[in-house]
């Protein structure tokens, strides 16, 4: 895979990721789960942002992105939400991390995904507490901390 190919492929998993978590953020609000919905809202607007930034250093770099989202499932289990966003996340961190060598000679696009490992890593904690949480408090517990705004 080329390093355009790369970033093309970057930019179309976290628009279609971002609509995930936006659709998510969405389930979560009309059962009530507020708190849980505004940190999902949240991701998911930091994923399309994450996605016009590769977007924009393709243009940068004299190429033309593509309109193209990758699919993700939508899943109405919290529990389950929670463990593929983990999952998710334990697959991209290492392919992220490994990709860095392909732009050891473009410092602007390398420290862009510097930026988002960084990010994909406080998500994969965040998710993987709140995991923790739920095996230490009981699903009825978790879904009671979560209802509100």
């Amino acid at each position: 895979m080329t390093k355009i190919e790369l970033l093309k492929e970057f930019a179309k998993g976290w628009f279609g990721n971002s609509q995930q978590h936006s659709i998510h953020a969405q389930l979560l609000k009309a059962r009530g789960f507020g708190k849980l919905a505004d940190k999902i809202m949240a991701e998911s607007d930091e994923e399309w942002e994450e996605a016009k930034k590769v977007n924009v250093r393709l243009i940068e770099l004299g190429e033309t992105p593509v309109v193209a989202i990758q699919e993700y499932p939508v899943i109405t289990d919290i529990k389950e939400m929670l463990e593929y966003d983990c999952k998710d996340s334990a697959e991209a961190l290492p392919m992220m991390s490994k990709s860095l060598a392909m732009f050891d000679d473009d410092y602007v696009t390398r420290s862009m995904i510097e930026k988002f490992i960084v990010d994909e890593q406080e998500h994969f904690n965040w998710v993987k507490g709140h995991l923790c949480l739920i095996e230490q408090i009981g699903m009825e517990n978790y879904m009671i901390e979560m209802i509100g705004e």
